[in-house]
């Protein structure tokens, strides 16, 4: 997978977990919280790894 490739399916990720929050939170579900911890470890430890990617030269 190349780097900018990885960008966009991380770019992808993080939005589609915005609106699955927002969706939670419009529809007054009680697992908000939790989708919401466990959901931002993902994204953080995606991009996480996105930095570490991005800094490795090609």
């Amino acid at each position: 997978m190349t780097q900018k490739t990885y960008l966009r399916l991380m770019l992808a990720l993080t939005m589609v977990y915005g609106v699955v929050i927002a969706l939670l939170a419009l529809l007054q579900t009680g697992g908000v919280g939790v989708v919401a911890i466990v959901g931002g470890l993902i994204v953080g430890l995606g991009w996480a790894l996105t930095g570490i990617i991005a800094k490795r030269p090609s």
